[in-house]
């Protein structure tokens, strides 16, 4: 039992994260921690006689576990994808909203405990339910080390990184530069396929687009349609449009 816990679950609470360990595909060795890490500091503080500690010291470890997962998860999907990027991916999919999302998934509000001040808005509240799955990993973390916690993460991972996609997959920043050069020099943009590496399953297009002159930016995409809106993308941050 956890040194932060005085007190023998019931059995309706064992029960209960049973239920929990089945949602999540998970067996925990000590299920006190598992417990442990969906004791907010309000339910803690009203039974402070019991509890010694909350879910706090799980959520700050659970916060770095998921850091470096996502970290290399992305290091290892994206080969070729530059720092920048790989930072504004990892930035969303370890982002508040998107760990509350996938806390939802898993109901973990419904297993949170809070005190009396907190209940109402527990369930509505997206910091609380992201800091409870960092809590969670946290204590996956200490139960059964780290690949575990990679095995749960990774189909999530991958989720995300195609939704982040999804969405740049819908701006059109090809039709908004060609609109501003139109604009601007009466000219429109000119696109041409630099190198195109990898087998016809997976390969990866650089695309240039010049503008007046010799101003120059760059792309890389799975394919040509791709590489050329990050182009564009890139044109548009360029000129300060983005």
């Amino acid at each position: 039992m956890s040194d932060s816990i005085r007190i023998k679950l019931p059995p309706e609470r064992i029960s209960s994260l049973k239920e929990l360990q089945v949602l999540t595909k998970t067996q925990f060795k000590d299920i006190s921690l598992l417990h442990l890490a969906f004791v907010h500091r309000s339910f803690a503080n009203e039974d402070s006689d019991r509890y010694l500690s909350d879910n706090e010291r799980l959520e700050f470890l659970g916060d770095s576990v998921l850091g470096i997962l996502a970290a290399e998860f992305l290091y290892r999907s994206l080969p070729k994808g530059k720092e920048g990027k790989l930072a504004k991916l990892k930035s969303k999919m370890v982002s508040a909203p998107a760990i509350a999302k996938l806390a939802r998934v898993y109901r973990f509000p419904e297993y949170l405990l809070l005190g009396k001040g907190e209940r109402d808005k527990g369930e509505a509240n997206a910091n609380l339910q992201a800091d409870c799955f960092e809590a969670f990993l946290g204590a996956l973390y200490l139960d059964q080390g780290l690949e575990s916690c990679r095995k749960f993460l990774t189909p999530h991972f991958q989720m995300m990184e195609k939704a982040v996609d999804d969405a740049e997959e819908t701006k059109d920043y090809k039709t908004i530069l060609q609109e501003f050069c139109q604009k601007k020099w009466k000219k429109l943009p000119e696109y041409s396929v630099m190198k195109e590496e990898g087998p016809d399953h997976d390969k990866e297009f650089l695309v240039s687009v010049v503008l007046e002159k010799n101003f120059q930016a760059t792309g890389e995409g799975k394919n040509k349609r791709r590489a050329e809106q990050m182009a564009a993308k890139a044109a548009l941050r360029f000129l300060k449009i983005l």
